[in-house]
């Protein structure tokens, strides 16, 4: 059973679209085109015979051939009228003038959209002309039962005109591949607090003072350093020359050159992308390490300020010995329990650092690795958009090279 003609389209382009009225305005044009090629014997066929008396109108219509009737003539027969300028319409009528009309040999001429014989006839239907009705439609859904009035060997070469401007629409429709986005945010890197000593004092003792315990403040880790952030590389993509070498010039040979610059351009976005994939990695990892080097220096710190505030504490109760017992009892007491109770908030400042570090490390761990699977995502996208893009411009050369070829062997056989 005969496929309509959006079928035959859909299996040579894989088209498979709802525009319907541009597929139906290609299977027309191509129609058409085909029409104005088509050498007269193939459009003889095909034609109208149409009487009239003096003039017709021929808007939309190619015509084969023009007639007369002779009514001068015994056998009163139909003769060929020849085609004349219509600059030539004050001659026509001139018997002085070469270009003059006569019933044995007629002339017509055009003018507008009107076309008249010479001389003017004698009776109603003394003129006739055979024409092609060039302004015929063709509907996507025609093809089962073929186009009326037109040629059958000449159909195929409708669908391959439709076939040829759809793939061109769908290679237009790829024109706006979408840039690299990468949607998670990079994590914003920990606010530490200061890890500082109290000074332990008794308030209890009755004796000597002990001295204040001095402890060096130790400055919080620096993780100042930019956090790396992927910067996705942006690029263009041009196809209106390869349009115009197409459907303006009409030249294949400069739209294939195009073509292959496009494909060309989009390698180098690909590399652009990894390089700078690459490039973020590299930028991570060293980040990382100095958040760990800083880390492990300001742990150090800490414990040499703890330590040496113990030495102070133990020389201050070595002193508060010397000077009373009962000075040293209470101030032991005291100072022991402001010791510990400094201690332990150090400790807490710390283990609270160490835990937004850690929570920090392991957010950008994950924004890390988020990033990585968004860009090969993408780029699995795009490998797969540019050969279905590639796929379409080799379709479409096949199909431009089979509608030559159909085109050339209509023109020439019999």
């Amino acid at each position: 059973m005969a496929e309509t003609f959006k079928n035959q389209v859909d299996a040579l382009t894989g088209f498979g679209s709802t525009e319907d009225d541009a597929l139906s305005d290609w299977l027309t044009a191509g129609a058409r085109a085909v029409l104005n090629i088509l050498p007269f014997n193939k459009l003889e066929r095909i034609a109208t015979n149409t009487s009239f008396t003096n003039s017709v109108d021929v808007e939309g219509k190619k015509i084969i051939s023009v007639v007369r009737r002779d009514n001068n003539h015994s056998s009163k027969a139909f003769m060929p009228c020849r085609k004349l300028s219509s600059a030539l319409m004050g001659r026509v009528s001139d018997s002085s003038y070469m270009e003059a009309a006569s019933e044995s040999d007629p002339a017509y001429i055009i003018q507008g959209d009107v076309l008249n014989t010479y001389p003017g006839s004698n009776q109603s239907n003394d003129s006739r002309v055979v024409s092609i009705d060039t302004s015929i439609t063709v509907a996507h859904g025609d093809g089962v039962s073929g186009i009326s009035n037109f040629p059958d060997e000449a159909e195929h070469a409708v669908v391959l005109y439709a076939s040829r401007n759809a793939l061109q629409r769908l290679m237009n429709n790829m024109n706006a591949i979408g840039a690299l986005t990468v949607s998670v945010s990079a994590p914003g890197a920990p606010s530490l607090a200061t890890v500082s000593y109290s000074n332990a004092t008794n308030a209890d003792a009755s004796a000597t003072a002990v001295g204040a315990i001095t402890v060096a403040t130790v400055a919080k880790s620096d993780i100042s350093g930019d956090v790396p952030t992927y910067s996705k590389p942006t690029q263009t993509f041009d196809i209106s020359q390869f349009e115009t070498f197409l459907e303006t010039d009409e030249d294949t040979e400069l739209a294939q050159i195009q073509l292959g610059r496009v494909n060309h351009e989009l390698g180098e976005y690909q590399a652009d992308i990894q390089n700078e994939l690459n490039e973020f990695n590299k930028e991570n990892a060293r980040y990382q390490a100095n958040v760990q080097a800083e880390t492990q220096k300001h742990n150090s710190d800490l414990q040499k300020a703890i330590t040496q505030a113990q030495l102070d504490a133990a020389d201050a109760q070595q002193e508060a010995q010397q000077a009373t017992q009962v000075d040293l009892a209470n101030k032991a007491a005291d100072q022991v329990l402001a010791l510990q109770n400094s201690a332990q908030t150090m400790a807490a400042a710390i283990q609270n650092n160490d835990d937004l570090l850690q929570k920090f490390n392991a957010e950008l761990g994950k924004y890390s690795a988020q990033v990585n699977d968004e860009v090969q995502e993408y780029s699995a996208n795009l490998q797969k958009d540019t050969a279905k893009y590639q796929w379409y411009g080799q379709q479409y050369q096949m199909v431009e090279a089979r509608y030559k070829e159909e085109i050339q062997t209509l023109q020439g056989a019999l």
